[in-house]
């Protein structure tokens, strides 16, 4: 079953606020099968996958290729708070094997805090050849000139100097987004036309239209953080170096953890990528924790994201590639999310 393009803008992932999470449509046992079948298009053996344990994923069409989704299930045998309890940790919990670094950020951020981050060879090489309109790193312009203008390339320090600085800029970039919240994130000028990191996440969560259906309150505060509170929210930030795709990207995350004060069966867990130094210009994940009638609960993750689509010849190879990474990533993630619950 394939979807159309305008399914993925509306009414299907729509769906998954309306559809899956609404707590009367718990009535019945069925209504988590109901969803993943009627709106996410799992066949009948897909659904059996995940009552038996195992992850199921799928990709989403669109018609704009900077758009990318994928959702996955997994049923978790164990109570949906100690997926909550393990998430404090993210470190721990957010490592997999593709997971090469990752740290938690302090509450005023320093770099201290990102002292376990490292840059690789390719990205060393790209920092030293970065120019305004012509970069193989996400940055803004102000971190293509400070790239220039701090470091000597010709010394021996220059791996040394490079990789502090861009653990410092990660920092500030931090910072100005605690303070700022979406205004403050960069435009980065990697290509030609400089790309604004605040439009493209704009565009992001209009798209996103199960998350204001669902919950607009939690929606406004992953919108306008940090101008606003909501009771049971809980903020982490923390960054990543991983390798799903042939380069390590280095990113940033907000991850906001919200359990509705009036109605405890509903938790919601927005996580925004709001940095990456490759193929992602903005993310943002959501995951929903849904109790299962007989014990455990289904534990679903929609991903969608904003990516550089690739051009020429092969584009359409390419994307799909890309798009495939994204699906593999987001059930890896499940499958060790499920791993270590059980575990313990």
């Amino acid at each position: 079953m394939s979807f159309r393009p305008t399914a993925l803008r509306g009414t299907s992932l729509g769906l998954f606020a309306v559809g899956l999470l609404t707590p009367s449509s718990f009535a019945e046992e069925a209504a988590p099968h109901m969803f993943l079948r009627k709106a996410i298009g799992f066949t009948d053996a897909q659904i059996a996958t995940v009552d038996q344990g195992q992850v199921a994923t799928r990709q989403f069409a669109s018609a704009d290729k900077a758009d990318v989704a994928a959702f996955g299930a997994v049923r978790v045998a164990v109570p949906k708070e100690a997926y909550l309890r393990q998430l404090q940790d993210v470190v721990a919990f957010k490592r997999t094997p593709s997971m090469l670094e990752i740290g938690r950020f302090s509450p005023v951020p320093t770099v201290a805090d990102v002292a376990g981050l490292s840059l690789d060879d390719g990205d060393f090489e790209a920092a030293r050849k970065c120019r305004p309109g012509a970069c193989n790193l996400k940055l803004a312009r102000t971190a293509i000139e400070r790239m220039h203008a701090e470091i000597a390339w010709d010394k021996p320090d220059a791996r040394v100097r490079a990789t502090a600085l861009m653990r410092q800029m990660v920092v500030e970039y931090l910072a100005a987004y605690m303070q700022g919240g979406t205004a403050a994130m960069a435009t980065y000028y990697d290509k030609e036309e400089p790309l604004a990191a605040p439009a493209e996440f704009s565009k992001l969560l209009q798209a996103s239209p199960y998350l204001i259906e669902y919950a607009p309150d939690f929606h406004a505060y992953v919108d306008q953080y940090p101008h606003g509170s909501l009771a049971g929210v809980e903020d982490v930030f923390y960054w990543a170096k991983d390798k799903t795709g042939p380069k390590a990207t280095i990113s940033v995350f907000h991850l906001s953890v919200w359990r509705d004060s009036e109605d405890s069966k509903r938790v919601v867990i927005a996580s925004k990528q709001i940095y990456a130094s490759h193929y992602i210009r903005v993310g943002l994940d959501l995951t929903a924790l849904v109790d299962a009638q007989d014990g455990g609960f289904y534990l679903m993750d929609l991903f969608r994201g904003r990516i550089d689509p690739p051009g020429g010849m092969l584009a359409g190879v390419v994307l799909g590639k890309i798009r495939g990474s994204i699906e593999s990533s987001l059930g890896e993630n499940l499958a060790s999310a499920k791993t270590k619950l059980e575990a313990r």
